[in-house]
């Protein structure tokens, strides 16, 4: 059995995925289905790494382009233009 550490691991930089117009105006959709209807959605988006949480959307800052996503064990500030995949859950 191999240890952890013994592992080599070579950081892989890809470039940003492009998300089509279609395809984020059908995320704003559920976005702002989330935030009237007050239901649950997946969200992917790009920080270190893919993140991906699910919660309601409970606010949208215009200023800085954020959705707060909130859940019982979390809050996040997801940036929309970092947004890969939003989906109801």
């Amino acid at each position: 059995m191999t240890l952890l550490y013994e592992h080599h691991y070579e950081e892989v930089m890809t470039s940003f995925p492009l998300v089509d117009s279609y395809a984020l105006a059908e995320m704003n959709v559920i976005i702002y289905d989330s935030v009237r209807k007050d239901f649950a959605i997946n969200v992917s988006w790009l920080e270190d790494c893919i993140r991906r949480e699910w919660g309601v959307v409970k606010d949208i800052d215009r200023i800085e382009h954020k959705i707060k996503l909130v859940r019982d064990d979390g809050v996040w500030w997801v940036p929309i233009e970092k947004m890969l995949q939003v989906e109801r859950v």
